[in-house]
């Protein structure tokens, strides 16, 4: 299910932010961009994560500042022990070749690898922060998801009603088309034995094989089984969406075996409707969890 969350906290001498983005996926993806002096809370933003989230590729990332708007992550710290060696250096030049001035202090800093930057360490403090934000943006993106979500449940009931209506028209069906096979059944026959009396048994019986090969009444009460599955998991509060996932399935092959067997017209049309209909539910499944 795709969505977005953003959050922003501010503590002492530091703030953050932090921004999850999340698309659809059959499972749960987890990519954290995170500062290197942050890499160690990697597992727990994972973990976060598992907590509001059950499928789909989420992408979080977070920048932590200095209230000054300087990044945190890293810090310039003067290389002392190299600046001292430079300074008695040009002290020693300086006496032994009676030299006059002041060492300039853009001298001394001009020189390499006086200055480096450090990763900068980070306490509880920090990471409590950095949690803390995370935790506000994963609420936000499942706030989100979860508005979403709302609009498709009223899509899939809508299109769960239209399977229940095509699979009642596919039940009432059944008793006409015996009789219209029949009826054409003893058309031909007539047609071909130039108006001869017809074997009433022998018409039974051929409309009794075709009755029991065109039987659809299993396929039908499993379809509508399923179907109501399909009903009482949109109201789950858990993630259920392999579950639908596996439903949907279970209702196209159901629909293939009524396709299979039927020898109407009206009965195949509706069969193409629901595999129509099961097509567009397969799209929308993917944004669920």
């Amino acid at each position: 299910m795709t969505g977005f969350g953003r959050a922003e906290k501010q503590d002492g001498a530091v703030s953050c932010k932090a921004e999850v983005r999340s698309v659809n996926g059959r499972f749960l993806e987890i990519n954290a961009r995170l500062p290197k002096a942050l890499s160690t809370l990697d597992p727990q933003i994972r973990k976060l994560a598992k907590t509001f989230c059950a499928r789909g590729s989420l992408d979080v990332s977070v920048v932590l500042e200095k209230n000054n708007g300087v990044p945190a992550e890293m810090e310039i710290k003067p290389n002392l022990a190299l600046a001292a060696q430079y300074v008695g250096a040009l002290g020693q030049i300086k006496r032994q070749l009676g030299l006059t001035g002041e060492i300039d202090i853009n001298a001394v800093l001009s020189i390499r690898d006086i200055l480096k930057f450090e990763p900068t360490s980070t306490g509880p403090a920090e990471e409590e922060i950095v949690l803390g934000t995370v935790e506000e943006a994963l609420a936000a993106l499942a706030r989100m998801r979860a508005e979403e979500g709302k609009n498709l449940r009223k899509d899939f009931l809508e299109r769960i009603d239209y399977l229940e209506k095509l699979c009642r028209a596919i039940k009432e069906r059944q008793p006409a088309v015996l009789q219209e096979y029949k009826e054409r059944l003893q058309e031909k026959i007539k047609a071909l034995t130039g108006g001869l009396e017809l074997d009433g048994v022998r018409l039974a019986q051929e409309t009794a094989i075709l009755a029991d090969r065109c039987d659809v009444t299993e396929e039908i009460t499993r379809l509508e089984s399923h179907i109501q599955q399909f009903r009482g998991l949109l109201d789950d509060k858990e993630s259920q969406g392999r579950k639908l996932e596996f439903i949907t399935q279970e209702i196209n092959r159901e629909t293939n075996t009524i396709g299979s067997k039927s020898v109407d017209s009206q009965v195949s049309q509706h069969v193409i409707e629901i595999k129509c209909v099961l097509e567009k539910i397969r799209e929308q499944l993917q944004n669920i969890e």
